[in-house]
């Protein structure tokens, strides 16, 4: 049975693309510059190198230059009860202490002495495959709120390994035997990234890259969602292939995976699929809707607001409902994260502004980071909030 999702693989302007449709519209878009450093997950052997008391934070050297911050509310320590808040980071760890670190939210490029814009690191590590997340560090098992499937609710049992686990929304649609050899994949992996710690190398230094945005396209959605996966190039394919031997082998000699085959000469995948046109609108401030109304996207350094006019559009009720699709859509195109602010059209019914504050949480329910909405204030405005994984995508184009 067809999804209509498709997923389109490219390298543009020096940038890895990984573009996601349903129905031929642009609907997710991962970008990654091809000299990413620090990027989200990535696995490192850091050193304290400083105790700032008033951040209640350590800045902790990754090697080759890279610095990240971390909070005390992100350290792990080994066998203490970690249901119990804790803060002073002074008692937690000491300057010069080796400790493993995790990525859990990339900085902000060329801002990188600014400690808030540092990359945001995390002790509560986890090794990342398509459909499970295996943490060694946790006992718990974690199943996201989009797999409601009985049979693979059930194999949460058959997860093995001291430590816990987070079954993705992919695993929906995987069968149980993909789902426990990548248990025991991961495992493996998880055993060579701590011998590799364990080297008594005392120096900071990157284990374990973060997934490209190829690989967190196919983590996000799970590979089986997608009808056809298309990659422009023979290296790209290359890189296909060596990720369908680690989780998927059968898709590599699948109809599903196909390696573009342009009819002309300097003819591009994204210009065949109109994606090229669709990646030209999102830098746009505007972004128009179907009933004739706009919503305009303006950023500042401390959140990002959002106002929708009615312009020569439908009832109000109407123009609102499409500005809640465009918004739920363009936050994740644009991959912006942090407080966001919507200025709806006025509506006067409760039931309206009740619709939609329900509308808009179900079109974020599906947003790989998370996004919470707060609903309305009393100037009639609805706040939401929305995690940083990676970088917005304006910042990845600079």
């Amino acid at each position: 049975m067809s999804s209509g999702y498709e997923l389109f693989i490219d390298e543009v302007d020096g940038r890895l693309h990984a573009a996601v449709t349903c129905k031929g519209v642009l609907s997710d878009l991962y970008v990654d510059p091809l000299d990413m450093t620090a990027s989200w997950a990535s696995l490192y052997a850091g050193k304290v190198v400083k105790i700032d008391k008033k951040l209640d934070a350590a800045i902790i050297d990754l090697g080759n230059g890279l610095q990240g911050l971390l909070p005390a509310k992100h350290v792990h320590v080994q066998g203490a009860d970690q249901s119990i808040a804790r803060t002073g980071i002074a008692e937690l760890l000491a300057p010069g202490q080796m400790i493993l670190v995790q990525v859990k939210s990339e900085g902000r490029k060329g801002e990188s002495l600014e400690h808030n814009k540092l990359p945001r690191l995390t002790m509560k590590i986890y090794v990342m495959g398509q459909y499970l997340l295996y943490s060694p560090v946790l006992n718990r098992v974690t199943i996201s709120r989009m797999v409601d499937a009985e049979d693979t609710l059930a194999l949460t049992t058959r997860l093995s390994g001291k430590g816990g686990w987070i079954v993705q929304p992919g695993a929906a649609m995987a069968n149980a035997g993909a789902i426990i050899k990548e248990s025991e994949q991961l495992l493996s992996e998880w055993h060579i990234i701590k011998a590799e710690r364990e080297t008594g190398e005392n120096r900071p230094r990157i284990l374990k890259g973060g997934p490209n945005a190829i690989h967190r396209a196919l983590s996000d959605y799970g590979s089986p969602h997608f009808d056809h996966i298309h990659v422009a190039t023979k290296k790209l394919l290359d890189q296909m292939v060596a990720w369908c031997d680690r989780f998927e082998p059968t898709l590599a000699t699948s109809k599903r995976l196909r390696l573009f085959k342009p009819e002309k000469v300097g003819q591009k995948l994204f210009e065949i699929h109109d994606i090229f046109s669709e990646l030209a609108d999102i830098g746009n401030e505007v972004v128009y809707l179907p009933s004739g109304g706009t919503i305009i996207f303006e950023t500042t350094r401390a959140f990002t607001v959002v106002d929708v006019n009615q312009g020569d559009g439908a009832n109000p009720l109407t123009v609102n409902e499409e500005a809640v699709d465009a918004v739920a859509r363009h936050l994740k195109l644009r991959n912006i994260s942090g407080a966001v602010i919507v200025d709806f059209i006025s509506m006067s019914l409760k039931t309206d502004r009740f619709q939609i504050v329900t509308r808009l949480e179900q079109a974020l329910a599906a947003d790989a980071a998370t996004a919470q909405v707060h609903g309305f204030t009393r100037l009639g405005l609805i706040e939401l909030t929305r995690k940083r994984r990676n970088g917005w995508l304006a910042e990845k184009l600079r």
